[in-house]
């Protein structure tokens, strides 16, 4: 299939923003213009980036298919589960166990993607389904049982920016890019990075999440769970179209990173791991100079979106381009 640079600029800012926010996450608390962009990044990053895996993905027509997802998504997941566990654990110290029912950090995207694909026999069929998808969300949330193990709860929660993003053709992007939806747009960026500076709490992240059942999140946004839940979507969902409406259409320099995203995806947080052991780390803390933050997650993004990474770790990511 020809790349297109819309779709590769989207994912390559949108991976730029998962390293970003990764980063963020061991400074938070300690300044409110890093909770708040950090509260910015979490409402988009994750859901544009379901959404545009939504769009590229296809029922699953038979077992040819069923074995392209266990090669590509379910034994990279086995492999980086098993890496990820003993560098932590063996490198650091960290009170990790090697176990494969529960994610190890961003490898929950991993396991939901295999889940989604299936999801869309039932879900496949109908685009009043998106509805059903959030409803069901919103109901699966009550469940104590549906939690981190094998992904569950994220996969319910993330699951209606997916079938969104199976059900627009590609007329609807272009649709996006007119005028006056880049007019709206840009109004409605500069309102909600306004809204979370004013009314934002970085105790919402666990809202933003969506890893674990209501029962587990001890701060509520409003007066009721769902409503909470419902309240989030709604932001995501708005903060994802401006992200997907101001995105660059054309060549840029960075667009052929969005090509090696699961690359960069995959391997970053072995980086950040050691970054907190570092001096640097201690100093950006101790000075406030957060600015370092941004062009760390540059150079992080840039040496692992380079080709020779790719080649060397082809075979763990089983040749995954997506």
């Amino acid at each position: 299939m020809k790349r297109t640079a819309y779709f590769d600029n989207a994912k390559a800012i949108l991976i730029y923003l998962v390293v970003l926010g990764h980063l963020l996450s061991g400074y938070l608390k300690q300044n409110e213009y890093i909770d708040t962009l950090y509260l910015i990044i979490y409402l988009f990053h994750m859901p544009a980036f379901i959404l545009i895996s939504g769009h590229f993905s296809r029922k699953i027509k038979g077992l040819k298919d069923l074995k392209k997802i266990g090669k590509t998504l379910l034994l990279p997941y086995v492999i980086f589960q098993l890496l990820y566990s003993l560098y932590y654990k063996n490198v650091f110290g960290d009170g990790v166990e090697i176990e494969f029912l529960e994610p190890r950090y961003a490898l929950w995207f991993l396991l939901s993607m295999i889940m989604w694909k299936m999801m869309l026999w039932i879900f496949g069929n109908h685009k009043g389904m998106i509805g059903v998808s959030v409803i069901v969300s919103l109901l699966v949330g009550y469940i104590s049982e549906v939690n981190e193990c094998l992904s569950l709860s994220r996969t319910f929660f993330f699951f209606p920016f997916f079938l969104i993003g199976y059900y627009l053709d590609r007329e609807n992007f272009v649709k996006m890019k007119n005028k006056w939806n880049v007019r709206i747009a840009s109004v409605l960026a500069i309102s909600l990075v306004l809204f979370v500076y004013v009314y934002g709490d970085i105790r919402w992240k666990e809202w933003f999440f969506g890893r674990i059942p209501y029962e587990e999140i001890h701060y509520g946004i409003l007066d009721s769970a769902v409503l909470s839940r419902l309240f989030i979507y709604i932001l995501m969902m708005v903060s994802t179209y401006v992200f997907l409406t101001l995105v660059p259409k054309g060549n840029r320099w960075y667009t052929a990173i969005g090509s090696k995203t699961l690359v960069v995806y995959l391997l970053h947080l072995f980086i950040i791991r050691a970054f907190k052991e570092t001096e640097i780390y201690v100093w950006i803390e101790n000075t406030s100079n957060y600015i370092a933050l941004f062009a760390i997650a540059f150079v992080i993004v840039y040496v692992l979106s380079r080709n020779w990474v790719c080649r060397v770790t082809a075979p763990l990511m089983m040749a995954h381009k997506k």
